[in-house]
């Protein structure tokens, strides 16, 4: 089991262990997922500038949340769509702010859009119409006949007047979500898939951890862990299992006869359960890389070694006790440690002073005092003789 939970925190393209690379001006190298560099802080504060990277500091690290911004930027402004920040996608970012559409422009807009309309407008008005069902063709950001009758399914499923013309209601009804009564209809002809982020992907996941499928927080994006719980769900609803919610998995999954994750097998259902939370741990902490060493620190602007893990896992919606020895006492021993778990370590007596969380690979996340959080193997020498065991708290 250790090995495919490695696997799927490898496979979330989250961060183990990034060597630093060659200074080089922005633009003179690609940025992907898994770079640490000083181009990926200037990429970054490009992001958050024009409203597509909205956490709180640029971090220099290539992770989930900067390619969820990448990618954001390239469907507002026509690019290809694949979270790698090459040379059209720095070419967009320097280019004249009056060419470039800015996060706050591409969820809704004031626009109206017709047949003869072009450009990046048009490029977000279809990708957010496939997004909801209505748009099946290419995302060619050339307003035609294709789009037009798109734009007329989306405002008849809706409510709206149907005159397939784009304008202020019909981005604001895009921008809205199916709860209840005659949107659900509409809600089930989405298609949900890695990467959208959205108020449907929260309904979504409200109703697979109903189900016994998702354990982790809601968020509205859906990544891998929200990807691994509808393959489980299709899997045991003999759905075909790809991970997509389209039409046939929201319908299943909002109507009376889905079946809860209790109908899988024991062993099945705690493997999966395991790797989706160990997975959502990993996506956690690996969001503070940086964040300095203060002791006492429970925040952002600071963490020891027992408040971050405190704030890691109550990210994820677990509680946890504040000190090293408490939740040492509190865990479960495993004879390996897991991602997700728990490693503990005696620095200053023989018992638990210090601890990180696990993430595979013999490496473990933690605020050091000379480090602050960063990434460390189990290898080193100064850690390997003071390693203490491992707990379990999920």
């Amino acid at each position: 089991m250790k090995k495919v939970l490695v696997t799927s925190v490898v496979a979330a393209g989250l961060f183990f262990a990034a060597p630093q690379m060659a200074d080089a001006a922005l633009g003179d190298q690609t940025l992907r997922v898994g770079m640490n560099h000083t181009d990926v802080t200037e990429l970054q504060e490009a992001l958050k500038s024009k409203g597509y990277f909205t956490f709180d500091r640029a971090t220099g690290y290539y992770g989930s949340i900067t390619q969820d911004a990448v990618r954001k930027f390239q469907a507002s402004n026509g690019l290809k769509v694949d979270g790698i920040a090459g040379p059209q996608t720095f070419a967009a970012l320097k280019a004249n702010g009056s060419t470039v559409v800015a996060a706050s422009s591409s969820n809704t807009s004031s626009a109206t859009l017709r047949t003869g309309s072009r450009g990046a407008a048009v490029t977000n008005l279809q990708q957010q119409l496939r997004n909801h069902g209505h748009f099946s063709s290419a995302v060619d950001g050339v307003f035609g006949p294709l789009t037009e009758r798109a734009v007329r399914s989306f405002q008849s499923a809706r409510g709206l007047s149907v005159d397939g013309i784009a304008g202020p209601q019909t981005f604001s009804a895009l921008g809205q979500v199916a709860v209840s009564g005659s949107t659900t209809q509409a809600a089930t002809s989405t298609t949900l898939r890695q990467g959208t982020r959205s108020a449907e992907v929260t309904r979504l996941q409200d109703r697979l951890r109903q189900l016994g499928y998702f354990n982790s927080n809601s968020t509205g994006y859906y990544g891998t862990v929200t990807t691994e719980s509808v393959r489980r769900f299709q899997a045991v609803n003999n759905l075909q299992v790809d991970g997509v919610a389209g039409p046939q998995t929201l319908s299943r999954l909002h109507g009376s006869n889905a079946a809860a994750a209790s109908t899988a097998s024991e062993t099945v259902s705690a493997s999966s359960s395991n790797s989706s939370i160990g997975s959502s741990i990993i996506s956690s902490a690996n969001r503070y890389i940086g964040t300095p060493y203060r002791y006492g620190g429970t925040t952002t602007a600071g963490f020891d070694c027992s408040g971050f893990i405190q704030r890691v896992f109550s990210d994820v919606g677990i509680s946890v006790p504040r000190t090293a020895l408490q939740q040492w006492n509190s865990g479960t021993t495993v004879a390996a440690p897991s991602v997700g778990d728990i490693v503990f370590f005696a620095t200053v007596n023989s018992g638990p002073s210090h601890n990180g969380i696990y993430i595979g690979n013999n490496q473990f996340i933690h605020s050091g005092s000379s480090t602050g959080v960063t990434v460390t193997s189990m290898s080193n020498s100064y850690w390997s003789a003071r390693y203490l065991g491992a707990k379990r708290i999920h």
